[in-house]
């Protein structure tokens, strides 16, 4: 008897182990948890455009939202390349739905992609808007599509092989723990992440006092006057100085022998040490809202009036009036320096100190304040009416895109904190807005009490509001992204989709033919 077998029958007799391919139900179902977490995570900034806070900073939300957003990108383009997407039909859906998903979700790719691009901020708004919008107009088509589908979502767990469900799981964990890892470092990638929204103002201190500025105090800490004057250290609290029982409407600090001076409802009080004795000047003049000390000659000091604008360069001894030029000097109201040359306001507009007399630079009317920003590169002008203008050194512009507006579209602002990475300003509607670089302002109103915010100042990150009803603190939070995080984003979305992917390789119909011709003994010849 010939126990050997020929050749060719010993080949067809060995294992025949078909090529794996991906599982078009495991991929397609990771596919939608990925969307689903996108989603989620979308949610919360629509959460902040409604002016409310949110328990997590939205720097963490950017880390997750966007890494999935990409990830999902990949399987998706996966589930292209085999050929086919995973059949999840929708029993008497609208013919319309699957097309219109098709272009709403490629929009929401497409724009997705684009806002990693570094665009200008114009660009990026319009491409965030149109996000935005794709995003919502998917919502409807999106939720009665999986609706009337729900009953054959349960066949994408692991396809039709068994082992494949582990894999599923495997593939969910492994893409997902990069993203995990990546929260560790939250970068503020979004608009709204950038400016520091999503957080909620509390009651710092003061509450019920009503505060129309707040300063640095060249000696530490802070400074705050409006119903009473008062002085915070850190660590210490709030406490009243001895002050006269007047109205503050200015306040102006120094480097110089006099370290602070306030402007109230009678005239100029000045101070050798922030924690005084105050001594009221020989001002000529009534209800003082703008002081401006010289840079560099601390001697130098301007003042505001109802009679005008006031000079004095023996630090407030002697005053002369200064007030030529202006159409309604009755109505002069700021000053402030900016790349050493004198800008003041009236009713009527906003002009320049030449040395000898204003010249008019903007029509813009009712400007309540001028503040530089900490860079020196621009010069806001807060309005009550008019909004804001920015002076960059060749002329001034509108910045005020996002703020409201009532009545006729007048826009109240009544101060601006120009800062090195994002700018704040101190409404009259709207609380407290901020924005960074030439993007829309967005409200930071959560949790501040009804009436008007005067002055917000920004120490190190962190917000005072000074408002009707006391002070208010808020906490900025969230880094930029440098080049060598978005190196590392990368590198784990990569390192994570694809080993994610390869775990989600099953064999085809074909390994179940080969199994059943394998359990079948071999012919044997005599």
């Amino acid at each position: 008897m010939n126990q050997s077998l020929p050749d060719k029958e010993k080949r067809s007799a060995r294992p025949w182990i078909p090529r794996a391919r991906l599982s078009i139900g495991a991929v397609g179902h990771l596919l939608l948890v990925l969307l689903a977490l996108a989603w989620t995570s979308a949610l919360l900034y629509l959460v902040v455009r409604t002016r409310l806070p949110v328990a997590v900073n939205l720097a963490f939300v950017d880390t997750v939202h966007i890494y999935v957003g990409v990830a999902s990108m990949a399987f998706f383009a996966a589930l292209l390349a085999t050929g086919q997407l995973p059949r999840v039909d929708a029993p008497g859906k609208p013919p319309w739905i699957a097309g219109g998903l098709f272009v709403l979700y490629l929009a929401l790719y497409a724009t997705g992609g684009i806002l990693l691009l570094p665009l200008g901020p114009r660009i990026s708004q319009s491409v965030v808007t149109v996000h935005s919008l794709a995003a919502v107009w998917s919502v409807p088509p999106t939720a009665v599509y999986y609706w009337r589908a729900r009953p054959r979502f349960g066949g994408l767990f692991g396809g039709s092989l068994q082992w494949v469900r582990s894999r599923y799981w495997l593939g969910l964990v492994i893409v997902l723990l990069p993203a995990a890892a990546l929260t560790a470092m939250p970068r503020a990638l979004s608009p709204l992440a950038q400016t520091g929204t999503g957080g909620v103002w509390t009651a710092s201190s003061l509450r019920g006092v009503f505060l129309d500025r707040v300063a640095i105090s060249p000696e530490g800490g802070w400074l705050a006057g409006g119903d009473g004057l008062f002085l915070g250290q850190a660590g210490e609290g709030w406490r009243r100085l001895d002050f006269p029982a007047v109205l503050i409407l200015g306040l102006a600090t120094s480097a110089g022998p006099t370290k602070a001076y306030v402007g109230t409802e009678a005239g100029v009080y000045a101070a050798r040490r922030v924690e005084g004795p105050y001594e009221k000047l020989s001002f000529p003049g009534r209800e003082v809202h703008g002081i401006a000390v010289e840079p560099g000659l601390p001697s130098t000091v301007w003042a505001s009036s109802r009679q005008g604008f006031f000079r004095s360069d023996d630090s407030g001894a002697n005053w002369l009036n200064a007030s030529q030029g202006l159409r309604a000097p009755e109505g002069s109201w700021a000053l402030s320096y900016f790349r050493n040359v004198l800008y003041g306001s009236d009713t009527l507009g906003v002009y320049r100190w030449t040395g000898s007399e204003w010249k008019s630079t903007s029509e813009q009317k009712w400007v309540v304040s001028l503040d530089p920003s900490a860079d020196g590169r621009r010069l806001f002008a807060s309005s009550m009416g008019e909004g804001i203008q920015v002076f960059e050194g060749k002329g001034w512009h509108p910045a005020d895109d996002g703020l409201a507006g009532h009545g006729a579209g007048a826009i109240h602002v009544v101060s601006v904190t120009g800062g090195n990475e994002r700018t704040i300003a101190a409404t009259m509607l709207d609380g407290v807005a901020v924005r960074t670089d030439d993007q829309f302002w967005s409200g930071l109103g959560s949790g501040l009490s009804r009436g008007a915010v005067w002055r917000v100042l920004d120490d190190h990150g962190r917000l005072l509001a000074a408002t009707d009803d006391g002070l208010f603190s808020y906490t900025l939070t969230g880094s930029s992204a440098t080049g060598q995080w978005w190196v590392l984003f990368a590198g784990a979305l990569i390192a994570g989709t694809v080993v994610s992917l390869s775990q989600l390789r099953a064999v085809g119909e074909a390994s179940r033919v080969s199994r059943h011709r394998l359990a079948q003994p071999p012919p044997i010849r005599r």
